[in-house]
């Protein structure tokens, strides 16, 4: 186990795809290389932004072991899938490629599991590996909401929360909050960090709210957020990224779709 401590922003890294549906690792190492000049630290690789749900396991293998290769800072691989030794082969495989860490969605399409076959599930994958376990809660797609019962069985690092429910809080060893307005009330609330998918596109006011939040901070951090909130988040964010990185490709793969881009961004 590493001796990293993990803080901060995190930025879930999207995922280039050319028109043809093909990962343009030119690209990606590009938005790399900005992000560092702009002072990001935490990557998550092959997250929700990073349509992980759209990647085959070598796609998302390829992807880590480039961004382990190119990236002086902490590397997330998070290695959620419904399949408990998919899950955990995808946990050895990140650490034989020298990540930091692994996040982990409960398995989903079954919604409504027990909580003590999602403990057990989580407590194999956690003994399957020797990189701290980050849990990634985020009921709305997973139909399997991670409860302090649950988390008082599992041993992890800390829980990225996509639900944004600081209620939560005193149940992890380390909350990360998946919700841009929420950020300085997680903070206040005992909070370690947060993940933004939205500072793909400008890490700099959340870098700024890291290091001291004050009002003007969280609204310039919201007003990011709402460049690429709501429905076609990950389109959004891959036409901002367009227009600042020049030959990053706007590409989605299906089931998310480019027509999006007929609307443009206010």
């Amino acid at each position: 186990m590493n001796n990293f401590e993990l803080k901060g922003l995190v930025i879930p890294v999207a995922t280039p795809f050319m028109e043809s549906g093909a990962i343009d690792f030119g690209a990606f190492l590009a938005h790399l290389d900005w992000l560092a000049e702009c002072g990001v630290h935490n990557l998550l690789v092959n997250g929700t932004t990073g349509e992980f749900f759209s990647l085959t396991p070598a796609e998302q293998l390829q992807l880590l072991q480039v961004a382990r290769e190119n990236w002086d800072g902490i590397v997330i691989a998070h290695t959620g899938s419904p399949v408990l030794s998919t899950c955990m082969e995808a946990a050895h495989t990140a650490e034989e490629s020298g990540a930091d860490f692994i996040a982990a969605l409960p398995p989903f399409y079954l919604a409504g599991a027990p909580a003590a076959g999602l403990a057990r599930w989580f407590n194999v994958l956690a003994e399957s590996t020797a990189l701290p376990l980050i849990l990634y809660n985020f009921p709305k797609h997973t139909g399997n909401p991670l409860t302090p019962e649950i988390l008082a069985q599992v041993p992890h690092y800390g829980m990225k929360d996509s639900s944004a429910d600081l209620s939560l809080i005193p149940a992890t060893p380390r909350y990360f909050v998946g919700g841009d307005r929420k950020i300085s009330a997680a903070y206040a609330a005992g909070a370690k960090g947060f993940v933004s998918a939205s500072a793909n596109i400008d890490p700099l006011p959340y870098i700024r709210i890291e290091r001291e939040r004050t009002p003007e901070n969280q609204a310039a951090v919201d007003a990011v957020n709402a460049r690429t909130n709501g429905p076609f988040a990950i389109a959004r964010i891959k036409q901002a990224l367009s227009e600042i990185i020049p030959g990053y490709p706007p590409y989605v793969r299906p089931p998310l779709s480019t027509e999006f881009f007929h609307h443009p961004l206010r």
